[in-house]
């Protein structure tokens, strides 16, 4: 773990949910909180959905409900829990809350999502999560995969917080330059969240991606290194990612907001 700087701990209490995902026309969902939120009875794996208690009135309005949020867009695609994991800490850096909500230690997460030691911090990498949810979202459709594919990030920002999902001395699965790569061995992962969002929704990016410079700069800083060692996903495996910020032209743009926002630290 870098330096805490400037961090204040708080603890609040959340409501535990199901996560669940739902198989249309041959492709994993993941069902959205509203969802899973009121009708904790049922669990809703990819091949089969098994009631438990309730009835099927009950049944159809979990499907109804489900399907709407899956089409909702951005409003509508991650509601809040009612609160956040118990025992989870929080810090706060610069002004922006960080969750330490890491992945649930199990045999499946130490395989696909917490592999091994991160040895040595070389750079940071920035990705875009090429989706609608939120940080917590995020975290928590890592935590539920089970599809034997080795995907991990440490952080998820959105546009009220940073989730940090693994250790700082774990290196995750998130480069795609494989298991001797440098991204996946010594770089530290955020990805951005919110980077479908569009339109009315636009700003719910926009909020996410600042967010995003003052998390970059603090690990920046915590770890002496310059803006030069901020990477994107691509650099290691040719990755059109972080594909919003690519799209329209502002890796360049983003580098400058980061390097400003070291500044700050060099001021104190």
């Amino acid at each position: 773990m870098p330096p805490q700087k400037n961090q204040t701990p708080t603890n609040s209490p959340r409501l535990f949910f199901h996560s669940a995902i739902l198989e249309i026309n041959g492709k994993k969902k993941f069902l959205f909180r509203s969802a899973v939120y009121q009708f904790k009875n049922f669990d809703i794996s990819a091949n089969k959905i098994e009631k438990r208690t309730m009835g099927n009135h009950f049944f159809k309005t979990l499907l109804f409900f489900a399907l709407f949020a899956l089409l909702a867009g951005c409003a509508g695609v991650d509601k809040p829990r009612g609160g956040d994991t118990p025992n989870v800490r929080k810090s706060v850096v610069n002004g922006l809350t960080v969750s330490h909500d890491y992945l649930d230690d199990n045999q499946y997460n130490r395989r696909h999502a917490m592999p091994a030691p991160l040895s040595q911090v070389k750079t940071i990498t920035i990705h875009n999560t090429a989706g609608y949810l939120s940080a917590k979202g995020e975290r928590d459709r890592i935590n539920s995969k089970r599809d034997n594919i080795s995907v991990s990030f440490h952080y998820a920002v959105d546009e009220n917080e940073a989730v940090q999902l693994i250790p700082l001395n774990i290196h995750a699965w998130h480069a795609g330059d494989g298991a001797k790569g440098e991204g996946n061995l010594y770089s530290i992962s955020v990805e951005i969240c919110r980077s479908l969002c569009k339109g009315d929704d636009a700003d719910l990016y926009a909020r996410s991606e600042a967010n995003a410079v003052i998390l970059a700069a603090w690990l920046l800083n915590a770890y002496n290194l310059p803006v030069s060692a901020m990477k994107k996903h691509q650099d290691w495996s040719g990755k059109y990612c972080p594909h919003r910020i690519l799209k329209e032209n502002r890796w360049d743009s983003f580098k400058k907001r980061v390097a400003a926002e070291m500044k700050k630290y060099n001021a104190r």
